[in-house]
């Protein structure tokens, strides 16, 4: 197992652990799904089956998280959002650091094999090759209810990040086009796994 500790030189392996730890900084959201509540964090390290990071949020060992990962280090790009599932390994309070308590994460097993998460990788990934890096476009979505508006900040294989005025909660099913380079559209299925002031991330669900 891969427990990950911010206090190790990350390029090498000395450890003889499974895979080796990378240093890299990226903003976090994390969601933990018994009891739906979200807190923001910071990655320090990863390798392939986990990461470090650090939060002012208390979480307990064995929690069951969502993680959004902003300017991914999985993705095959920068600037990219994805979505990973994990469990709280360890919790170390922090003296030194911005954050009161820094986590070791074991990705769960489905998430391990990077682009495997919930989502249609044929559809989503062509979405990526015709999608501009920084979209930026006006977009509408829809929860058949009501129809909404916002603006596509980071799209990946794994989900969308919207910017949007509208009052949305976590758990719902969203539909929406998305526009390619193409001029054409591609209409996916998504479900909001978080919401703050800056906007909703939300995940691709399976295509049948």
């Amino acid at each position: 197992m891969d427990l990950l500790d911010r206090d190790t030189p990350m390029a090498e392996n000395l450890e003889r652990r499974e895979y080796v730890r990378i240093d890299h900084t990226s903003p976090l959201h994390i969601e933990d799904l018994k009891s739906g509540k979200t807190c923001k964090a910071r990655l320090f390290n990863y390798s392939k089956n986990g990461m470090y990071f650090e939060s002012d949020s208390v979480m307990h060992l064995g929690d069951q998280i969502n993680i959004g990962i902003y300017d991914s280090p999985y993705a095959l790009e920068s600037g990219i959002l994805e979505y990973y599932r994990g469990e709280i390994q360890w919790r170390k309070k922090l003296e030194d650091s911005h954050f009161d308590y820094g986590y070791g994460v074991r990705f769960s097993p489905v998430c391990e094999d990077r682009g495997k998460t919930a989502h249609n990788l044929n559809t989503t990934e062509e979405i990526i090759k015709n999608q501009t890096k920084a979209s930026r476009k006006s977009i509408k979505f829809t929860d058949k209810i009501r129809t909404y508006e916002g603006i596509i900040k980071d799209i990946s294989p794994s989900g969308v990040f919207f910017l949007s005025q509208d009052t949305f909660e976590e758990g719902q099913i969203l539909s929406f086009d998305v526009p390619l380079k193409s001029g054409k559209e591609v209409k996916i299925d998504g479900q909001i796994v978080w919401v703050d002031d800056d906007g909703i991330g939300v995940i691709f669900l399976n295509k049948n």
